[in-house]
């Protein structure tokens, strides 16, 4: 598990190296409702990938979504 979301900017920023993995979670996201939200892009500033969430999400829905993936 390699994703890393950063609760303290504004928008939530969603960061992998992984490409694959990212498209999954934000499908995941979406699958829950999530509508306002970027397209998946190169991270310029870190490497890897990043999308930008634009609304309120769980904090604990990253281990939710790994957890339904077992």
């Amino acid at each position: 598990m390699s994703i890393d979301v950063d609760w303290g900017r504004i928008p939530i920023s969603i960061r992998s190296e992984n490409n694959t993995e990212l498209t999954q979670f934000l499908n995941y996201l979406k699958k829950k409702g999530l509508k306002k939200h970027s397209i998946i892009m190169p991270d310029r500033e870190h490497g890897g990938f990043i999308f930008f969430n634009y609304e309120k999400m769980e904090k604990n829905i990253l281990e939710k979504w790994i957890k339904e993936g077992e």
